[in-house]
């Protein structure tokens, strides 16, 4: 079982008052078993892999009921689900589902006496995450090897299908592009010329760069 810790002040303010958004999910007590055919653990897959393509990723919580009127129930893990989670296991699982590897981290959260398993998912680091396996799940959509996948407004994670979603992703890598080449090129300049961008130019060379992706 993964060690516990206690809940930050940002897991503690989703808690407090738990609303489901583009960078929280939340989720009931759910052992992890057979990940490649729990349809419950394929969803949570499918959620790493859509907030891995959202700017600044997400959390999902597990140990949080969703009830028949919608509102979130803190119930807090129960004890023979939480003994299943293993860190490296989990990893090695999630990992051959994205490529690039999605960057994530699973923990064990104590919260007012009660556990949660919080599993915190960076953005991509470089290119977006793509699904590199089918999924076998049968109670919601499967994965589709080769699809991108993100986080909406809604909230929901879902296959990439509209123009707006996929430029939302191409303009993410287009700025973290920009963020790993702008030192290289200020080294370039000559001396005299080795001031910053300014804010204008900056903005202007990233426009002209999505132009070009686009």
């Amino acid at each position: 079982m993964i060690k516990a810790v206690k809940a930050d002040q940002i897991i503690a303010s989703i808690l407090d008052t738990p609303l489901e958004n583009r960078n929280v999910e939340l989720k009931p007590s759910i052992p992890w078993k057979d990940a490649n055919r729990q349809h419950q653990l394929q969803d949570i897959i499918k959620s790493v892999l859509g907030m891995s393509n959202v700017r600044d990723g997400g959390k999902i919580i597990l140990g949080v009921f969703q009830k028949q009127d919608k509102t979130f129930e803190v119930q807090g893990m129960k004890n023979e689900d939480l003994q299943t989670y293993d860190q490296d296991h989990i990893y090695q699982v999630v990992r051959i589902y994205g490529n690039p590897s999605p960057r994530f981290e699973v923990s064990n959260i104590e919260y007012n006496g009660k556990y949660f398993i919080v599993f915190t998912i960076q953005d991509f680091l470089y290119s977006p995450v793509i699904c590199l396996k089918n999924g076998n799940n049968n109670g919601t959509e499967p994965l589709v090897k080769g699809s991108l996948y993100t986080r909406t407004h809604k909230p929901e994670t879902k296959r990439v299908n509209e123009e707006t979603e996929m430029r939302e992703i191409i303009n993410l890598a287009i700025d973290k592009e920009i963020d790993v080449w702008s030192p290289r090129v200020q080294k370039l300049v000559p001396t005299q010329a080795t001031k910053p961008l300014s804010m204008n130019n900056a903005k202007k060379f990233a426009d002209e760069l999505r132009d070009i992706n686009l």
